[in-house]
């Protein structure tokens, strides 16, 4: 019993760091239940599900934008919210979208994509 406590200790401490680092990253729910991401520049799954949005973007409507940087984002239970900026070559320009994921099934689905 005596061996499994510095185990256990170290099993606290890194749970704590990951629950202080979530904390740092998303602010309280508002009443309309959605989160606002505190610092989107690092909260690197919300980039990821913000480059998944362009890339889908671009397939659906034969676009060439690239992403740019995450400006302002939220979170809902399994809906992102997210405004992004993008360039298609020369021209900046600002987007809001709406992004479903469900982790476990793997699944991501584009809900609109819309300039500002």
């Amino acid at each position: 019993m005596r061996t499994q406590l510095p185990s256990v200790l170290l099993l606290a401490a890194l749970l704590s760091a990951v629950f202080l680092q979530a904390s740092a990253i998303l602010e309280e729910p508002t009443t309309s239940g959605w989160t606002r991401i505190k610092k989107p520049e690092d909260y690197q799954h919300a980039a990821d599900i913000a480059r998944f949005a362009v890339s889908r973007h671009n397939s659906e409507t034969n676009e060439e934008l690239r992403f740019v940087r995450m400006i302002r984002g939220y979170i809902n239970g399994q809906y992102y919210r997210l405004v992004i900026d993008t360039v298609d070559g020369v021209k900046y320009q600002k987007y809001e979208t709406l992004v479903y994921e469900k982790v476990l099934n793997k699944v991501r689905e584009l809900q609109y994509f819309m300039s500002t």
